[in-house]
């Protein structure tokens, strides 16, 4: 049998990804079927839910904002769901903050690295209550993790993921960085509605996801003593730690 294929065709999304054959430290490999990421399902047409369903989707984490985009559909009837903002309240003068140091940098993922650490380091237990979503879910079906385009609090959530579970670092950072080439669709109507120049510069550059971004995610992590160690502190049990390796990774 040849390699199954990490990328997924969902029609209505742009950015999904199983997270499952990327290699760990100790030379095994991640399970398909068991996580996958994405930009909002919520897009979804009756085709791409029934993908997902095949696929063995049964919960959906949702990590943005509350009240992120009030008039879109429902989530399937055949999933559940589990609302968690990453990002808390949505606050008007942090993101203008924000698009302020992504139009004046010179180092796009830095501020985009800088931004991510500030998530975990502020609100741990809003991040240990995703990953106990997925921990906490039925181990006979698959979770899928998404926000709004499936690059930033999903890249967050996701590289935890994969990094409590040891895959190496090089995999983590090309998953986050595989987000790029799939955000045309998504982003492009928002940058072509921008104002001015320098918001249009702002939006596009708001698609990048380098792989730096992510490295410099990841050494912050080590450096507060791993993964597995951030998640006890903040507040995930051993036998959800235990759970979440079991469902990510092959026997």
């Amino acid at each position: 049998m040849g390699p199954v294929a990490r990328s997924l065709a969902w029609d209505g999304c742009f950015n999904v990804r199983d997270l499952g054959g990327l290699e760990t430290a100790s030379g095994r490999r991640t399970r398909h079927g068991a996580v996958v990421r994405a930009d909002n399902v919520r897009r979804l047409t009756e085709a791409g839910w029934q993908a997902a369903l095949d696929h063995g989707i049964r919960h959906v984490i949702d990590l943005r904002f509350a009240g992120e985009a009030p008039d879109e559909d429902d989530a399937h009837p055949g999933v559940a769901v589990s609302s968690i903002s990453l990002f808390g309240r949505h606050d008007p003068d942090a993101a203008k903050t924000f698009d302020d140091l992504l139009l004046t940098t010179d180092d796009i993922g830095a501020v985009f690295a800088a931004g991510y650490i500030r998530t975990l380091e502020r609100a741990p237990q809003r991040v240990a209550e995703a990953l106990a979503a997925v921990a906490d879910a039925d181990e006979k079906h698959g979770v899928l993790i998404h926000c709004f385009a499936g690059k930033d609090r999903t890249g967050i959530v996701a590289a935890l993921l994969l990094d409590a579970v040891d895959v190496l670092d090089e995999a983590i950072a090309a998953d986050y960085a595989a987000s790029h080439a799939n955000l045309g669709a998504v982003f492009d109507p928002w940058v072509a509605r921008a104002r001015d120049d320098d918001e249009r510069e702002t939006r596009s550059r708001s698609a990048l996801s380098p792989a730096a971004t992510m490295e410099a995610v990841l050494a912050w992590l080590d450096s507060a003593g791993g993964s597995r160690a951030y998640l006890a502190d903040a507040g995930l049990t051993s036998a959800q730690l235990d759970r979440l390796e079991r469902r990510l990774v092959e026997e």
